[in-house]
């Protein structure tokens, strides 16, 4: 009997996970379909959004990939590309409920489904993929548009975007006096407290070489005028709090990144919107229903726990087709234990385009070593072997 693995979202863990199932698994699996649904007719390279937001630093081909040529060399009655949304996901009854970019309804229905639909910042800044393809490239010209005319600049948020971009902008504007950068930084060092305070310490070092004002302990307060004047909270040692205003053409908001879930049962998802993930990479109490990246809380947010995820989770469901007696040719259902999660601090940084810094479990990574691995490109260098399905971030033989 055919089985139909959907797989909603193509980005870095629909399509390495949908190239798998295609290159490998549909060769030990009788009749097996792959359904990728996804808004984006093309793969965003947003690892170097935080340099190509800014004007003439990366053209386009740099960061969009075309998806359909890279499964072209796969039969045509195996795969299918659903360029829409999710709009509802049915558990009880296996299906899914899309709605096309053109505006038209379909129903899917799948044996196994696969959430791999990641993440995007709340205020819709294109460091993740804003829904078309269309979409996340016009943001971007915009932006680049309204830095260019600004001639101070407030990056809000100082984690890994907020310190990559603020590096970007920095040793393009601020150390040759072109404009004023300022980051405005929530905690006494950018990073969060999981991090070695060593790591974090460089990064402020790093970002006042380039002329960078950090500011600690602050946070912006939102506004909804276009007034130039920002307000900025702060704690005062009586436990209260004092406000203060900086004056600013352009804030870049870097902070919020919320699920891409609105579309599942409120039951599947957590108190913050993320799905409640098991160590098998499932739905908490759906079988069918694989999990993988950003959209899980198994893990924080992060591009190496993706990858890892996905390298484990195209076993997962092989096994469990293998499992139900689809295989061909003698194949047997290889035995694959849960998915451990790995705790070890795993994290690159950029700060500018030849400083970085980073940390691999208790080890501070060298400046040079964090520009070598991703400075130099920001893995614009291995994206056309991943949108083909020849690699995945991190798996060079895929």
């Amino acid at each position: 009997m055919a089985k139909t693995i959907v797989i909603l979202g193509a980005n870095f863990t629909g399509i390495p996970i949908a190239h798998y199932l295609l290159k490998h698994t549909a060769a030990k699996v009788k009749d097996l379909k792959v359904i990728v649904v996804a808004p984006n007719t093309h793969m965003y390279w947003n690892i170097a959004s935080v340099r190509a937001i800014l004007p003439n630093m990366m053209g386009d081909d740099k960061l969009f990939y075309p998806i359909a040529p890279g499964f072209a060399k796969y039969p045509s009655e195996q795969y299918e590309l659903v360029h829409g949304l999710a709009e509802k996901v049915d558990p009880s009854t296996n299906t899914v409920e899309v709605r096309g970019n053109d505006g038209s309804a379909r129903t899917i229905q799948y044996d196994d489904l696969v959430i791999a639909t990641g993440s995007s910042f709340k205020s819709d800044m294109p460091f993740k993929n804003l829904s078309s393809t269309e979409e996340t490239k016009k943001a971007l010209h915009d932006w680049a548009e309204r830095i260019n005319s600004a001639k101070s600049i407030v990056v809000a948020g100082a984690g890994a975007t907020g310190i990559e971009l603020a590096g970007e902008l920095g040793q393009e504007y601020a150390s040759t006096g072109k404009k004023e950068i300022t980051l405005v930084c929530d905690l006494d060092l950018p990073l969060g407290d999981k991090f070695k305070r060593d790591v974090r310490e460089t990064a402020k070092k790093e970002l006042e070489n380039l002329k960078v004002k950090v500011i600690t302990n602050a946070k912006v307060v939102p506004s909804s005028s276009s007034s130039t004047t920002l307000t900025l909270t702060q704690p005062t040692p009586s436990d209260g709090t004092k406000t203060s205003t900086l004056q600013a053409d352009l804030l870049i908001p870097t902070y919020g990144v919320v699920p891409n879930t609105s579309f599942l049962p409120a039951s599947m998802l957590d108190a913050r919107g993320y799905v409640k993930q098991t160590t098998s990479l499932r739905a908490e109490g759906h079988d069918a229903i694989f999990v993988v990246g950003d959209a899980g809380n198994l893990q924080d947010p992060q591009g190496v726990h993706a990858d890892m995820q996905v390298v484990h989770v195209v076993k997962l469901i092989e096994a469990r087709l293998l499992a139900d007696g689809q295989g061909q040719g003698g194949a047997a259902a290889p035995a694959v234990g849960e998915y451990k999660p790995d705790g070890k601090v795993m994290f690159a940084a950029t700060l500018g385009r030849n400083k970085g810094t980073g940390q691999f479990g208790g080890w501070k990574m060298w400046s040079w070593l964090v520009w070598f691995m991703k400075g130099r490109h920001l893995g614009t260098n291995h994206a056309v072997a991943f949108v083909k399905g020849e690699r995945t971030a991190m798996v060079k033989d895929w």
